[in-house]
């Protein structure tokens, strides 16, 4: 069994071009290390390539708004906006984006955690047997 997040799964409101353009920032500085941050949509084809089978991938949703106020603070505040923070000024040094975006993009996510704002983004779950 493997889960992985795809941050090309991300939705949030209201939305923000700049916090888009943070986001992606961490999927380019990921990329240029090795890794993979939209790999959920990859699992069937990688666990058939390694030889499994009877694979299952299903989606698994994580949908945020005021209602849920453990996950506003726990996933949309101190997971998924504050790791796009983290990230701040490795994509400024590498060119990728303008402070001034970043600061704008990064304040839009915690502002969806804010009164009124929903955030949403999808893991995958790969089950298969060797």
């Amino acid at each position: 069994m493997v889960i992985e997040g795809d941050h090309g799964s991300t939705y949030f409101h209201p939305d923000s071009e700049e916090a888009r353009e943070a986001v992606n920032c961490q999927v380019i500085l990921q990329k240029r290390n090795g890794g993979n941050a939209n790999i959920g949509r990859e699992l069937y084809p990688l666990l058939h390539q390694s030889g499994f089978n009877e694979i299952n991938v299903s989606p698994r949703m994580v949908y945020v708004d005021d209602s849920k106020p453990e996950m506003v603070e726990g996933f949309t505040r101190n997971t998924f906006s504050a790791m796009i923070e983290g990230v701040s000024a490795t994509a400024i040094e590498a060119g990728l984006i303008t402070p001034e975006r970043m600061k704008k993009g990064v304040a839009d996510l915690y502002h969806c955690a804010d009164g009124g704002g929903t955030f949403c983004y999808t893991f995958f779950k790969g089950v298969g047997i060797k």
